[in-house]
């Protein structure tokens, strides 16, 4: 059987909805791991850990997609007055649920792959901080090759995107400091971390940039999804 892959969703609000809060994933991430030979499976909304306990242990890995920014009180606390302004889609349901699933699915020795945010994420989970607003890395095209990427570390990562040299960028956050057990596999020219994997595990790396919007651009970062589905499948 395939491996199923956990895909924590994105939150939304439809204002035009009297019940209008609630959950969105983009074609392309599932399609992505369709490509690769998984099954993605959309987990509701919710930071009930029971639910949620009772979906990873029915999945075979995590992936964490892009979207609204982190909760700063989850690593910094307060910002400046500019820095507030830059915030979007803060939703603390959605951060409890995706740290959560995060520090289990490691637990459970699960792969994960993290995506834009989903890098964030796995960097607050377990300790480390971000820069809440960066002004050079948000190109309008989302799968456009925007900028350089500088792979510094071997490691999984690596080995399945080396062929890959320039990157799409659609951030305005970035990782600060480093959590700790984690390294950095790549950064952007201008010193963004771009890539991290996690010392030690199965298979536990994330990227900041989106390489499902690139699959049909640049073909060579499919081979990411193969070789994440393929750990899941392990």
């Amino acid at each position: 059987m395939k491996p199923i892959i956990a895909i924590p969703p994105e939150s939304i609000t439809l204002r035009s909805r009297q019940d209008g809060h609630g959950s969105f994933c983009g074609t392309s991430y599932s399609r992505a791991v369709e490509m690769a030979e998984g099954i993605p499976l959309i987990l509701p909304l919710t930071d009930d850990t029971e639910v949620l306990d009772f979906w990873l242990q029915r999945c075979d890995g995590l992936m964490l997609i892009g979207g609204g920014d982190v909760n700063p009180k989850r690593y910094r606390g307060k910002l400046s007055a500019m820095e507030r302004k830059t915030l979007s889609g803060v939703d603390d349901t959605r951060d409890a649920m995706e740290i959560y699933l995060c520090r289990l699915a490691l637990k459970r020795n699960k792969p994960v792959l993290g995506i834009c945010r989903g890098i964030q994420v796995m960097n607050v989970a377990f300790g480390g901080s971000l820069t809440p607003h960066v002004t050079s890395h948000r190109n309008p095209k989302p799968d456009a090759l925007a900028h350089e990427i500088e792979w510094i570390k071997p490691g999984k990562l690596r080995r399945a995107l080396d062929a890959c040299e320039k990157v799409n960028t659609s951030h305005h956050q970035a990782l600060n400091r480093l959590a700790p057990g984690f390294d950095i596999v790549a950064r952007a020219p201008d010193g963004v971390i771009e890539a991290i994997e996690k010392r030690g595990a199965k298979f536990f790396c994330g990227v900041q940039f989106h390489p499902e919007r690139l699959v049909d651009v640049a073909p060579a970062f499919r081979k990411l999804f193969r070789q994440f589905v393929r750990a899941c499948r392990s």
